[in-house]
């Protein structure tokens, strides 16, 4: 017997005055996706809410359409069928001895960890069956070695001593970025 995951994620590396790079990600069990994206698709379709879903585009006329669309969400998060995780940085806290590499790479070693820690992947499986896990990454803002090197490291997560004993597998072939946007813009033709 197996299970199996999709982690759906965004990031946001703007400097805000107080808090800074954002990486949020919802995760839901395979089998429920098809249920969860039908019903949030017929609102945002009944509602004619054509372009990508943020609040920074929310205007007066919209706001009822934005709030129904994200309480419909919330009722999945309510009864535990998404789990929603946010992991930000605050600015009060500069980080201290970097090396140049670290800050180059902060982008990706933010992610890696926010994957790692955030759904609490190595404490979720009391039965021990296979986890299969599948992860989406919006489109990452990097050239495509970096970007393999980002989810080679990934694909590894499966190898740490507490993801082995959590039996967590990952296939390097579930390991994506896509362009959000243009993915739901071919989805819904």
């Amino acid at each position: 017997m197996s299970k199996e995951y999709t982690i759906y994620c965004d990031e946001s590396i703007s400097k805000g005055e107080y808090y800074s790079d954002f990486y949020g990600g919802c995760i839901i069990e395979t089998k429920n996706i098809s249920m969860v994206n039908d019903a949030l698709s017929n609102i945002k379709e009944s509602r004619h809410l054509n372009a990508e879903l943020k609040w920074t585009k929310v205007t007066k006329n919209h706001l009822d359409k934005y709030k129904e669309f994200i309480s419909e969400f919330f009722k999945y998060i309510f009864d535990g069928t998404i789990k929603f995780r946010i992991m930000f940085r605050q600015n009060a806290y500069e980080p201290v001895g970097l090396t140049t590499e670290q800050k180059a790479n902060g982008y990706f070693l933010l992610y890696y960890q926010f994957i790692k820690h955030a759904f609490g992947l190595r404490f979720s499986n009391p039965d021990n069956v296979s986890v299969f896990l599948r992860t989406y990454f919006d489109e990452l803002p990097e050239n495509p070695e970096k970007k393999e090197l980002f989810k080679n490291h990934i694909y590894a997560i499966q190898s740490l001593p507490e993801f082995e004993k959590a039996n967590i597998k990952i296939r390097r072939r579930d390991i994506a970025d896509i362009n959000s946007e243009r993915f739901k813009r071919k989805s819904s033709t």
